[in-house]
């Protein structure tokens, strides 16, 4: 019987290594797929990241243009008001014109 046991431990044995190496084997084929996995995410990410360059200085560039086009319109509203009349101050100046109009006897443009 002993050697009958020796002989199933030796079977057993060899049935575990095979085991064991058939792991193995899955064991390189995942690491194979996790480094290509990692490389195609590298690639991918610097790929990104040259988009995300590309679409920063097309936003940069259109804020300069944004900054100009402000500035213009700043520089005309500051020439706008320039010669703005408030409206009561205009309405006074008118109520006196139509006074003097009246007094002098002079007919209104209007």
């Amino acid at each position: 019987m002993e050697k009958e046991t020796k002989q199933e431990f030796d079977n057993l044995g060899r049935m575990i290594k095979l085991g064991f190496d058939a792991v193995d084997k899955r064991f390189e084929r995942v690491d194979k797929k996790i480094d290509d996995l990692d490389t195609a995410t590298d690639e991918r990410f610097l790929e990104l990241q040259s988009e995300m360059k590309d679409g920063f200085r097309e936003v940069n560039e259109k804020i300069g243009h944004v900054e100009a086009r402000i500035s213009y319109i700043e520089r005309d509203v500051a020439e706008i008001r320039k010669h703005f009349v408030y409206r009561d101050e205009f309405e006074d100046l008118m109520g006196r014109v139509k006074y003097l109009e009246a007094k002098l006897g002079v007919e209104s443009g209007k």
